[in-house]
C-alpha cells in the first residue's frame, strides 16, 4: 500500500462538502402562517423568558419561575430529572453562548399540554471560529397545578441546529448528509 499523506485523504473525504443546501428555516418560514402574538400566551412566558434571555444574568430565578423540583427534560442533547440538575446545564450552556433568541412561531394547546413551535438563534464560538446558527423546532411543555413545566421535550435538527457547526466533525457530516441524497 502507498503511503499517501494524511492531508490528501482527508481533503479525499471532504469534496463535495462544499455544497450548499438551500436554508431551511427561511424554506420554512416560506411555507407556514406564523400565529401573531403567539408568544403572548400566558402559560409560556415564563418559558420565552428564560430562553430569550438565555445568556443574560443569573438563572437561578428564571429557572425557578419556569420549572418544577422534578421534571421531565430533553433537549435532545441531555436528560434531566430535576431542577437543580437542569440549573447547572443552563448555567455551562450560558457560559459558552455569546447569544441567543427566542422567537414564537406557534402555540397549541391541550389540557395540561402546550406545544411551541419556534425559531432560535444562537451565536457561539467553536474552535476559535465564531458561529451564527439558526434552529426551528417544537418544545413539548407539561404544566403541574402551579404553572411550572414538569415535562419539557424538544423536536429539533440538532444536525442542522449545532452538529454541522463545528470544525471537522461538521465537513464529515456535510458530506455524510450530501451523499444521502445525491
Amino acid at each position: 500500500m502507498t503511503n499517501v499523506p494524511i492531508w490528501i485523504l482527508i481533503a479525499a473525504l471532504f469534496q463535495g462538502c462544499s455544497a450548499v443546501d438551500p436554508n431551511p428555516v427561511e424554506e420554512y418560514l416560506s411555507l407556514i402562517n406564523p400565529e401573531p402574538d403567539a408568544a403572548q400566551n400566558g402559560r409560556i412566558q415564563p418559558f420565552v423568558k428564560l430562553y430569550s434571555g438565555l445568556n443574560e444574568g443569573p438563572l437561578a430565578q428564571k429557572v425557578g419561575d419556569t420549572y418544577a423540583e422534578e421534571l421531565y427534560f430533553n433537549d435532545t442533547l441531555v436528560t434531566l430529572h430535576d431542577r437543580k440538575s437542569l440549573l447547572r446545564y443552563m448555567e455551562q450552556t450560558q457560559s459558552n453562548l455569546d447569544s441567543i433568541s427566542l422567537e414564537v412561531l406557534g402555540v397549541q394547546s391541550q389540557g395540561d399540554d402546550v406545544f411551541v413551535r419556534w425559531i432560535m438563534a444562537t451565536g457561539f464560538t467553536v474552535m476559535g471560529q465564531d458561529r451564527q446558527v439558526t434552529s426551528i423546532g417544537m418544545s413539548h411543555l407539561r404544566f403541574n397545578s402551579d404553572n411550572k413545566i414538569v415535562l419539557h421535550q424538544d423536536y429539533w435538527d440538532s444536525m442542522q441546529g449545532l452538529y454541522l457547526h463545528i470544525p471537522v466533525i461538521g465537513g464529515f457530516l456535510q458530506w455524510l448528509k450530501n451523499g444521502l441524497h445525491d
